[in-house]
């Protein structure tokens, strides 16, 4: 599954095509000039590395082009799974794809996905000046360039941000570093009994939950360059699916710095709305980092695998994106995660394959707590409002022996049988159940093993005991035979005398 990045980092996208065919031997000579028109950033100190996604040819009159994808960004293409109308092969998807993203904030999305696979650098410079730089000897190709920050940089924010932009074809391609772009990275940090909105340096973008639990989330985000802002719109739009109640506990930090009680929070329903104030955000420098945490419970209405997405949320940045119109705003493209419930299915049958009506079994835990489940169209489902008691934790076999229990995490269960279907032994022991889910890199769930189980009873009928019929037997015919030897003795004896 994928981790989410810990550091924030922006690129530059630059197409870059030389003026003739590529021709091997020839030497590279193309160029990114990288410049700096901000007075608030200096790029002296930063090294600036521009790595090639696609290899691109064209004819003299540039009026077609080729585009093949570059070795170390071909395992990324692979895992979008890109449809085949988008081409007719790898390449031409890609090409598809890339060519229909549009906007700084879906650029940065997509920049930040890719640099995940990148290989060697094809080509570097570090700034000795505070407005520009030119990455030279390159090859034709579509780059992605990327700000290393400085030589030793002090921490994560003295990385600098530039927007992402598309050059021309020209063969000494120019790109503007401009003021930053922010980005949001939601995750979920963790499932726990109780609420909770403690930040964490990790996080999944899928977890497993039982329905009553909580689910901790946590959106990341920076502080824009409010370079030339006399107010700023930055304002988080978080939707949970019905599955999800909030606990309504969002807290926001910039820095180290508590800046809930100046934020406005907003509940509606599923979705959550935060907006940062200019007044709040200005007193920060520039890529400091912005938390948001909260929490919310699983409530019985949510969707079980396989027939559901994963119970989806999602959240989006509203931000401001011309410090000379404040009306133009811009949002992030959506950071989704995925809260997963499973399913327990128990088959009850004879040594015969027939299946047993009846079996009574209480659920627990691995912690050995009771787990209650309410019956909903003959199916048991994790209760969000039963108390955890041996009785609302029963379940019971149907008439086709089944027992079907929903709304569980991944993990391991017992079930401990306390009445066996009418003439059938009690089981001895309990059964555990483990199950086990598998995930992609977008945290979607790919599978799960181990939830299905068949449980035997053997048919009844005890062997004879003390006291038993058995015995009653056994004591009778032994009688008889000890009168029959007395009676053969009487008549033997008085056969002797006469």
């Amino acid at each position: 599954m994928k981790k989410t990045a810990k550091i924030i980092f922006s690129a530059v996208l630059v197409m870059l095509v030389l003026a003739t065919m590529i021709v091997p031997g020839f030497a590279a000579t193309g160029s990114i000039t990288i410049t700096n028109s901000n007075d608030a950033v200096s790029m002296n100190g930063h090294t600036y590395k521009a790595y090639k996604i696609f290899d691109v040819t064209y004819d003299a009159g540039k009026t077609v082009y080729d585009y093949k994808i570059a070795p170390a960004f071909k395992t990324y293409f692979e895992s979008l799974n890109l449809p085949a109308s988008l081409g007719e092969d790898l390449d031409a998807r890609a090409y598809s794809y890339v060519s229909s993203i549009s906007g700084d904030a879906a650029l940065q999305a997509f920049a930040k996905q890719i640099y995940n696979y990148k290989g060697d650098a094809a080509g570097s410079v570090t700034a000795n000046n505070a407005n520009s730089a030119v990455i030279s000897g390159l090859d034709n190709g579509y780059y992605l360039v990327y700000d290393e920050g400085n030589a030793a940089p002090g921490n994560n924010a003295e990385k600098a941000i530039a927007n992402i932009a598309l050059t021309t074809t020209d063969p000494d391609a120019t790109i503007v570093l401009k003021a930053s772009v922010p980005t949001i990275d939601k995750k979920i940090t963790g499932v726990s009994n109780a609420a909770s909105n403690a930040a964490s340096a990790t996080g999944e973008d899928a977890v497993s939950a039982t329905v009553n639990q909580h689910v901790g989330f946590q959106i990341d985000s920076i502080v824009p360059d409010l370079t030339g802002y006399t107010n700023y719109t930055y304002k988080v739009s978080d939707t949970m699916s019905d599955a999800l109640i909030p606990d309504e506990n969002a807290k926001v930090t910039i820095g180290s710095d508590d800046v809930t009680s100046s934020s406005t929070i907003v509940y509606s329903g599923q979705t959550m709305t935060i907006t940062v104030p200019f007044s709040v955000l200005s007193t920060y420098a520039k890529d400091t980092p912005i938390t948001i945490t909260y929490s919310a419970r699983v409530s019985a209405n949510a969707n079980v695998y396989p027939d559901a997405t994963g119970n989806s949320n999602e959240a989006t940045l509203e931000y401001s994106n011309n410090v000379d119109d404040l009306t133009v705003k811009e949002t992030t493209p959506p950071s989704e995660v995925h809260v997963y419930l499973f399913s327990i299915d128990v088959t009850k049958v004879n040594d015969k394959d027939e299946k047993l009506e009846g079996a009574k079994f209480v659920l627990k835990d691995s912690s050995n707590n009771y787990i209650p489940v309410s019956l909903v169209s003959g199916r048991y489902k994790v209760s969000d409002t039963l108390a955890a008691t041996e009785a609302n934790a029963t379940v019971i076999s149907d008439s086709n022996g089944k027992v079907y229990i929903d709304g569980l995490a991944e993990g391991t269960y017992t079930l401990t049988e306390t009445e066996a279907p009418a003439t059938y032994n009690l089981l001895k022991s309990p059964v555990t159940i483990t199950i086990t889910a598998t995930y992609d890199a977008d945290g979607n769930c790919t599978g799960v093993t181990g939830n299905a189980k068949t449980v035997v009873n053997k048919a009844g009928g005890l062997l004879p005991s003390t006291g038993g019929m058995g015995t009653v037997i056994f004591t009778v015919a032994g009688i008889a035979v000890m009168l029959t030897a007395v009676l053969l003795l009487v008549v033997k004896r008085r056969k002797e005398i006469a």
